[in-house]
């Protein structure tokens, strides 16, 4: 496996361990000899991404390779005399969709299988329906307290987070924690240089504009419905209300219930 092989011959790892769809792709083609990670404590990958997608990629085999990372990588990195990890964060609503649209053959895979008439049916809102319906919204609320909290010991919300700043560094024992927000990445290359130990040149990659789904997201934008309680919840949420100012989320919260809310 090669993240075993590259936690192994590391002395001092850098990790690039964060939730998918906040710009990880780009950090580890900035940070020479990165491991990159979107999970390392969760096992079952049903709860990360799409049902349908989990059990195309072989999933009996991959059960086995994420319970040895599970068990294997924690121990292997707590073993070090140091571990760099930096993990960006980007507000819920956002994070979803762009999740949503990356693995949208899988979502809606799984929106047939449930309910087959979206296929009889060739519903106009099938996209907005499968984003309702399919995706785990909760994800990145819970993602912090599931995958740094446990591996660290770092709790991210006992720490004031300088929302202005728009980035944070904590340290327990032999883990050092840089966390970053997505929208801040542009200004934050001298923090993340010092971090490091060494310049960089922060690439733009993995951009939804050059992607094939992009004509699909205007009518996506038109058909989505999102009730008042789901806004609530993901911008009143402890990982919103951590990392971003209030006046910050009433502007979400504008954006959002312009955009999709009835």
């Amino acid at each position: 496996m090669t993240l075993l092989k590259k936690v192994w011959q590391s002395k001092s790892p850098i990790l690039i361990y964060q939730m998918g769809k906040v710009g990880s792709s780009a950090l580890e083609k900035s940070i020479p000899d990165s491991v990159h990670l979107h999970d390392l404590m969760s096992i079952s990958s049903e709860s990360l991404i799409s049902p349908v997608r989990a059990r195309v990629h072989k999933p009996n085999s991959q059960y086995m390779k994420r319970l040895v990372k599970r068990h294997v990588v924690p121990c292997m990195l707590k073993s070090k005399n140091k571990v760099k990890v930096i993990s960006l964060v980007r507000e819920p609503v956002g994070r979803n969709i762009s999740m949503y649209f990356q693995a949208l053959p899988f979502w809606l895979s799984n929106k047939y299988l449930i309910d087959d008439s979206a296929v009889r049916e060739e519903k106009k809102n099938l996209l907005a329906e499968t984003y309702v319906e399919c995706l785990n919204h909760q994800y990145p609320l819970d993602w912090f307290d599931k995958e740094i909290k446990k591996l660290t010991g770092i709790d991210v919300f006992q720490t004031p987070f300088d929302s202005v700043k728009g980035s944070q560094r904590y340290q327990n024992k032999n883990f050092d924690l840089l966390v970053i927000r997505l929208d801040k990445i542009g200004e934050s290359r001298e923090v993340i240089e010092d971090f490091v130990g060494c310049p960089i040149e922060l690439s733009k990659d993995n951009q939804a504009s050059n992607k094939w789904y992009q004509p699909l997201i205007a009518d996506f934008n038109s058909s989505l419905s999102l009730t008042p309680h789901y806004l609530n919840e993901m911008l009143t949420s402890k990982l919103t209300t951590h990392f971003y100012s209030e006046s910050e989320i009433n502007a979400l919260s504008d954006k959002y219930t312009e955009l999709y809310v009835e």
